[in-house]
């Protein structure tokens, strides 16, 4: 089984707001595009594996979930810090 969890998206998105490509304030658009990006990324890893179709189809549900759960989180913190524009 594949593990794309939380920790892969922690590191992105940190990587983004530790290297001040979103300093200041944030909008919800700007955390939308990276969470696209990660999904689009962790898809395409998931379809060059060797596990079967409907394994992959899992596993790309799963991480759809995680990421949602982690992306509305990142927003809630970032509203509750007063970065969200």
């Amino acid at each position: 089984m594949i593990d794309m969890g939380e920790q892969y998206f922690k590191g992105v998105l940190a990587g983004y707001l530790g290297a001040n490509f979103m300093s200041g304030p944030i909008t919800e658009w700007q955390i939308d595009i990276i969470k696209e990006n990660i999904s689009h990324y962790c898809e395409a890893t998931i379809d060059h594996s060797q596990l079967s179709y409907q394994e992959k189809e899992d596993q790309k549900r799963q991480m759809n979930q995680r990421l949602e759960v982690y992306i509305q989180g990142v927003k809630d913190d970032v509203r509750a810090k007063g970065r969200m524009k």
